[in-house]
């Protein structure tokens, strides 16, 4: 179907292409997942302590075990709050 000159088109429509095609930046979700820790597990993790690998979708702690088994505990509540703040193409598949 194609579009006549001048026909309204509606503004959620306008960047449907970028956003189906573009990702997350690495930072972005980091600093997500610190947050969403932060919030359903009651743990400060700094920056220096998460890392992502955007290829792998693999979402890294860099903490003392205790807090990594914290975290562990409530893995899927994690991974499903990142995904629902991310989008599933964006979030993270796996929490180590």
């Amino acid at each position: 179907m194609r579009k006549s000159r001048g026909e309204i088109v509606a503004v959620r429509d306008l960047f449907l292409k970028y956003r189906k095609t573009l990702q997350a930046p690495q930072k972005t979700v980091e600093l997500e997942a610190i947050r969403v820790i932060g919030e359903l597990v009651h743990i400060t993790l700094k920056e220096h302590q998460v890392s992502y690998t955007p290829s792998s979708r693999i979402l890294a702690l860099n903490a003392p075990s205790i807090l990594k088994q914290e975290v562990a505990l409530r893995r899927e509540a994690v991974l499903a709050e990142l995904k629902q703040r991310l989008g599933s193409k964006n979030a993270p598949q796996t929490l180590l």
